[in-house]
């Protein structure tokens, strides 16, 4: 054997990455191995054989999510699976592929309901939330410590496969490192990118200062390795975090920050090759230790970790060309599609890790799901929507879509632009920060609002006052020109803010209830909240409270509602974060339309007296299809109401030729209220 090295050594080289840097300058990088299957749309077309063949189940008509692992392989009809059958549909050159694809994707429908258009079935309810939900945003903010940083919680109890194991023996509890804060962080960016939610933009920016002070990626996959270990996955994820703060603000250090973490990715990719291996150009090492200690992961590639990094790559490619970084991804993703099987049972499946000595897979073996996200933004199509902002300042309006999107023009009297859905894909568009407009039009047809838009093949758009968010959705594959009319910004606030005492008024706004569960178009409107039942579970979430449960015994609700007999209400606490019916209180309710105040003695609830109250919940009516509902204020006291009003209801009538304005303000907070004016 014969050994030959380059010495290099810089005596002011800023850390140990310059030798890194220096191999690429001088060697750059190897070249990509040949697409097994001669080209992109046709490794696509290969990877339909794992919907058609290995990972299908013709006695159940079912798939297996995944084949080989005994606790989490599991079976179902994932609307995922779906929606790349209708892709190899759509893209596939073969006759026959396009075919087949066609009929398996009909043949689950008909077991899962739903239409054959790809985005359909990947935002298979409402688009919107599906791609910026502020209820996932607020629960993660809620999550975050008072440092702004989210914690390694070494006090979990875990299920499979880890069952009984002390994640105590992984790091100390609360540990930070940026592994620990930056896929949330990147969740909540991205929310606040495609809302256009500033305030939750600024709320994140001590996040992202916090996540500066680390220098090496470590603890994005803490639920099996420890947390002092260098792991790609947090390099990855913190690409993703300041790319999406980078597109919101437009300022430049956050795009720094994106380079920076990119770099500091690069050693964890093999940059040389091998003939007998050509898997090995490519492929991701997903940590520098082991799991437990005890499972290494040198010179054992796991391609997942490196596709979510190739992913985060391609999104900073276009923005910055320090590096070849679109070249690296092309690596990677080449890597896992040398990963697949090429024929047999297992066909076009690829392994959890595989061996960098002899070519050993792991038996745990995947889709290839998550191959073909990344050929797709690679190629072109991307299946994360792009958003566009039109306006100044806080006047903006926030366009998004995976279709393509050209010709956007806005004044306050219309907004235009025209919009071609992708091939297999029906066209949805949302428009956040603006005003319910009297119609949409389409190819120059007046087209109607619909309660779902999404769930039909007709063209249709919906308007959520509470969120100020505009669906429209094409009935169809042609390109089309959509025009708003009037198309006016309304700015809001959807995110909560921190409350240490229960007293909700709704007289701005939502004061950060969000409709969490069947509950549409709320919204704070007349000084009360205001929402539709469009489920059986219909519940409001108001997370980030910092309560004393004993400062406020009773809460008292006005409501009135035109459906629903049993109300809930629920809450969280500093030791129990999490909704459970352990702590819930039922009440009774009354369907006719009417005000009615609800008493709700919780003081006397164990799981409530003496603890913090971090979140609420209000389930206004369970078990009927639809309705409607009105909150007028939710209260918290010291005692009931009636101890207030020993004699019973004292009511103080007050005339005048003119209108009182304003009494309702002057009244709000006190025992009295202000039940009806002429």
């Amino acid at each position: 054997m014969r050994l030959r090295c380059q010495l290099f050594v810089d005596g002011r080289a800023r850390d140990a990455l310059a030798a890194v840097d220096q191999w690429l300058r001088q060697n750059g990088l190897p070249k990509p191995a040949p697409l097994p299957h001669g080209s992109y749309d046709g490794e696509i077309q290969f990877s339909m054989q794992a919907y058609l063949k290995s990972l299908w189940i013709p006695e159940t008509q079912q798939w297996w999510t995944t084949k080989g692992n005994r606790l989490l392989s599991n079976k179902g009809r994932p609307r995922g699976f779906v929606a790349d059958l209708l892709l190899g549909a759509a893209v596939s050159r073969d006759s026959q592929m396009r075919q087949a694809c066609r009929q398996r994707a009909e043949q689950v429908l008909k077991q899962i309901g739903g239409l054959p258009f790809i985005d359909s079935q990947r935002f298979p309810g409402r688009a919107d939330l599906a791609i910026a939900n502020p209820m996932r945003a607020a629960r993660l903010l809620a999550s975050r410590g008072e440092d702004a940083a989210w914690h390694f919680d070494a006090d979990q109890k875990r299920g499979k496969p880890f069952v009984g194991k002390d994640y105590h023996e992984l790091g100390p509890d609360e540990a930070v490192e940026v592994g620990t804060c930056a896929r949330n962080a990147f969740e909540v960016l991205r929310y606040a990118r495609i809302a256009g939610d500033r305030a939750a933009y600024e709320q994140m920016i001590p996040t992202l200062e916090l996540m500066e002070r680390f220098r090496v990626p470590r603890a994005a996959q803490v639920w099996e390795v420890p947390v002092h270990t260098p792991d790609v996955l947090a390099a990855a994820d913190a690409v993703d975090a300041y790319i999406e703060a980078y597109r919101i603000s437009g300022s430049r250090r956050w795009l720094s920050d994106a380079v920076c973490w990119a770099r500091r990715g690069l050693p964890f990719i093999y940059l040389w090759n091998d003939p007998e291996k050509p898997f090995l150009v490519g492929a991701s090492i997903p940590v520098f230790g082991a799991t437990w200690y005890q499972g290494s992961w040198f010179g054992r590639p796991v391609q997942w970790n490196g596709l979510r990094y190739a992913n985060a790559l391609l999104k900073l490619a276009p923005y910055d060309d320090s590096r070849p970084w679109r070249d690296l991804a092309e690596l990677i993703i080449r890597s896992a599609t040398h990963q697949q099987e090429q024929a047999g049972d297992d066909v076009a499946l690829w392994p959890d890790n595989i061996s960098a000595i002899d070519g050993t897979k792991c038996p745990w073996i995947f889709s290839p799901r998550q191959i073909i996200r990344n050929i797709l933004k690679l190629t072109g199509r991307d299946e994360d929507p792009a958003t566009v902002v039109i306006g100044e300042g806080s006047c903006r309006l926030h366009v998004t879509t995976s279709a393509r999107l050209k010709d956007l023009a806005w004044s306050d009297q219309r907004l235009r632009f025209q919009l071609t859905p992708l091939p297999g894909e029906r066209g949805i568009v949302l428009v956040s920060n603006i005003a319910r407009p009297e119609r949409v039009v389409v190819n120059g047809q007046e087209i109607p609002e619909r309660r779902r838009p999404e769930q039909t093949d007709r063209a249709g758009w919906r308007y959520d006052a509470g969120l100020a968010f505009l669906t429209v959705c094409l009935g169809g594959e042609r390109a089309a020109v959509v025009s708003v009319e009037p198309a006016r910004a309304r700015c809001l606030e959807r995110l909560p803010q921190t409350v240490k005492r229960v007293a909700f008024e709704f007289d701005h706004s939502t004061e950060g209830w969000l409709g969490a569960n069947h509950v549409s178009e709320l919204t704070a409107q007349d000084g009360s909240l205001q929402g539709r039942i469009t489920g059986p579970d219909p519940y409001l979430v108001r997370p980030l409270m910092k309560v004393k449960g004993d400062d406020c015994p009773v809460i008292c609700v006005r409501m009135r509602l035109t459906a629903g007999h049993v109300g809930q209400w629920f809450w969280t606490t500093e030791a129990s974060p999490v909704f459970d019916e352990a702590k819930h209180v039922n009440f009774r309710l009354i369907p006719d339309g009417q005000f009615h105040e609800y008493t709700l003695k919780l003081g006397q609830h164990a799981l409530w007296s003496g603890q913090t109250i971090t979140a609420v919940r209000l389930d206004p009516g369970g078990g009927v299809a639809a309705g409607e509902f009105t909150i007028d204020w939710i209260r918290g006291a010291s005692r009931p109401p009636e101890a207030d009003r020993p004699w019973g209801a004292c009511q103080l009538l007050l005339f005048s030729g003119r209108k009182l304005a304003g009494l309702g303000r002057l009244v709000k907070g006190q025992p009295g209220r202000v039940r009806r004016c002429w």
